[in-house]
């Protein structure tokens, strides 16, 4: 009796541990799409801008403190291709 209640104790605890395993893998994949698009979006829209457009807004996200990378690469390409 009282190995069969461990063994269903021990059966749930395993079972709710790969549950919770395989919740936060897939909340970590989804938050990577999103950055992948945000990414993907920022890169658009920036590519379409003037370098002197794109240096003001890396200046307004570097002091708001929400500076992409992706943005600031943009704008280090364009000063070493000029």
């Amino acid at each position: 009796m009282q190995t069969t209640t461990l063994n269903s104790l021990g059966k749930t605890i395993l079972f709710s541990f790969i549950l919770t395993t395989m919740i936060n893998a897939n909340t970590q994949n989804d938050m990577g799409n999103k950055n992948a698009l945000n990414s993907t979006v920022i890169h658009t829209t920036y590519q379409s801008m003037t370098t002197a457009e794109l240096q003001k807004e890396v200046e307004k996200h570097s002091e708001n403190g929400n500076l992409s990378f992706a943005l600031g690469q943009e704008l280090i390409k364009r000063w070493t291709k000029s």
